[in-house]
């Protein structure tokens, strides 16, 4: 009884949501467009034109045993900003996605050189903003939106 206890509860397989991977791709790419557009018009950036798609994959207790059959959409989005905005812009997107009812979660805002801000969105997608604020690096912020599991 015990072993079924600890097989079923180490199973972290995503389920599966309702709707299409087109459909998915079509909300991603839609995340991180509202996101790039949430920014000040200094903020600079190619809308997407390819959406890629991962396999969900089955595990238990940790390791990955097979595929579910379904596909995660996700997309990246690179805006160019102003320098030293960076970090300030994260908490706009924040605003922006609790307006909208999204989940914000900021725990990884003081992230030195790569602050990070994630929400997740009420259909259970997932969008992300990472700001590269290293001196070295071009200033800029990826944008990155990925889908629940979806057939087809």
């Amino acid at each position: 009884m015990v072993a079924i206890a600890m097989l079923g509860g180490g199973c972290s397989t995503p389920k599966t949501a309702s709707g299409t991977l087109d459909t998915g791709k079509q909300q991603v790419t839609q995340l991180v467009l509202d996101a790039a557009h949430a920014l000040p018009a200094t903020a600079s950036f190619t809308p997407p034109t390819e959406v890629g798609t991962q396999p969900c994959r089955k595990t238990v207790l940790g390791y990955v045993i097979g595929r579910t059959g379904a596909h995660r959409a996700e997309v990246p989005l690179i805006v160019t900003v102003k320098p030293g905005t960076g970090r300030e812009l994260l908490d706009v997107l924040g605003a922006a996605w609790e307006k909208s009812g999204y989940d914000v979660d900021r725990s990884r805002l003081d992230e030195n050189g790569f602050p990070q801000i994630r929400a997740t969105t009420p259909d259970g997608d997932t969008v992300v903003a990472t700001a590269f604020t290293r001196p070295a690096d071009p200033p800029h912020i990826n944008l990155y939106a990925v889908s629940q599991c979806l057939r087809g």
